[in-house]
């Protein structure tokens, strides 16, 4: 009865030793995985110069400064003829007699006519305005091209940032390896009585450090992606379906 007692008792705990080393496999495969998808995302992402002229034709202080113009074109326009506002046609039909020494006249007709009442300050001051509305047109034209390289400059910013922040990764994911496996190296040594607690502590301070390091630069990461994304103006993968 004893005997099967232990057997079952030692079956329990290979069983438990299994789900250990299972579930820290595992999170050691999600770790690479997520390492690597970190390292290859940006390496999938659109081109550059696709991604500019995505950020401007998405940008609304673009179509402000569109509508803008717009608008001063209207207005040119309606200046170029409001000069019509003092004109009038004017229909009028007559039936009826007129007296006459000789007897009555019988006419019957239409009479039509233009009546135009234009001020002179119109001719005058017509030109000033076109050329008014003309130069508002060119400022707003000179501001969004000023913002069309504002907005290239930080497309080309957060994209850059983006493969620098990948490439710290890397190094972030070498130096926190290594930092942990002095900390295991030193823990056994410290087990041993080969080094002191102290050295043992600045060790652990070190992987702590190293893996803080590595959190911080992967937030960055995925901080930085989501804001270029956001400058863009549409999804990434919006750029696969065209």
């Amino acid at each position: 009865m004893l005997r099967k007692l232990f057997l079952l008792l030692g079956f329990l705990c290979l069983i438990s030793l299994t789900n250990v080393q299972a579930q820290t496999f595992g999170r050691t495969e999600k770790a690479v995985s997520e390492d690597s998808l970190i390292i290859d995302l940006a390496d999938y992402l659109p081109p550059l110069n696709l991604l500019i002229d995505s950020a401007v034709a998405n940008a609304p202080q673009i179509e402000y400064y569109r509508q803008r113009q717009l608008m001063f074109e209207y207005e040119i326009g309606i200046g170029r003829n409001q000069w019509m506002e003092g004109v009038r046609v004017y229909t009028n039909y007559n039936l009826g007699t007129s007296g006459a020494s000789d007897g009555n006249i019988f006419i019957q007709g239409f009479q039509y006519g233009i009546n135009a009442q234009i001020p002179l300050s119109m001719f005058f001051g017509q030109r000033d305005a076109g050329k008014m509305s003309k130069a508002a047109s060119m400022a707003e034209e000179a501001q969004k091209q000023r913002t069309v390289i504002e907005i290239e400059t930080e497309v080309e910013e957060t994209f850059s940032r983006l493969f620098m922040l990948r490439d710290l990764i890397k190094e972030a994911t070498n130096a926190k390896e290594s930092a942990q496996f002095i900390y295991e190296q030193s823990e056994a040594k410290y087990i041993r009585g080969e080094i002191s607690l102290d050295e043992l502590g600045q060790n652990a301070d070190l992987r702590t450090k190293w893996a803080t390091n590595y959190i911080t630069l992967k937030t960055q990461f995925y901080d930085t992606y989501r804001r270029l994304e956001r400058l863009v103006g549409v999804p990434f993968s919006k750029f696969n379906d065209n």
